[in-house]
């Protein structure tokens, strides 16, 4: 069941966080003096907090590239059936972005935009508005914010309507793969 949690934590998570920042920051940037956002302006924020992941997709895919070149070195064998490992350092995020700059230019970093504007964007438009109206719903707490459970409850449905919403892009960006890059 839990097969798999190490990638999901590793990657998915700090996605995700990545996402929520982005978003809060988004909202602050949309507000008008402190005072609540219109509907447009928070499908403005989700639309940025979406667009925040073309550099993610690039750095997944480096390191997947990066991986790739790890097993061929460790099955490449010499004439006596011995395997030389080739030992390579693992790129940072920062390393990554730099090469990718200066190999394919700013372009490089809008690779697999198709999927995050037919996938991604759309979700987060969809997340981050409904889950910010739902939990407002619930505040009870002194401070006016919302219990944990209203939260988790508000974050639960709106990530299941989004992601019904996007349910078609998404199998058939699954199915299809590289159409969309």
């Amino acid at each position: 069941m839990y097969r798999g949690a190490a990638v999901n934590l590793t990657l998915v998570t700090p996605e995700k966080a990545i996402k929520l920042a982005a978003n809060d920051f988004f909202r602050h940037q949309l507000s008008k003096d402190g005072q609540e956002l219109t509907l447009v302006r928070e499908m403005l924020a989700g639309c940025g907090a979406g667009t925040c992941q073309m550099l993610k997709i690039q750095l997944q895919d480096a390191s997947r590239i990066e991986a790739q070149r790890k097993l061929i070195g460790q099955q490449a064998g010499g004439d006596r059936g011995k395997v030389n490992v080739v030992q390579l350092k693992s790129p940072t995020a920062l390393q990554l972005s730099r090469d990718l700059l200066k190999d394919k230019g700013i372009g490089g970093l809008y690779k697999g935009l198709g999927a995050t504007l037919l996938r991604d964007v759309p979700f987060s438009i969809i997340y981050f508005p409904l889950f910010a109206d739902l939990n407002s719903l619930g505040r009870g707490n002194a401070d006016g914010s919302a219990p944990f459970y209203i939260s988790f409850l508000a974050g639960c449905f709106a990530g299941c309507a989004a992601a019904v919403a996007v349910n078609p892009v998404d199998d058939q960006a699954s199915v299809s793969g590289p159409w969309m890059s």
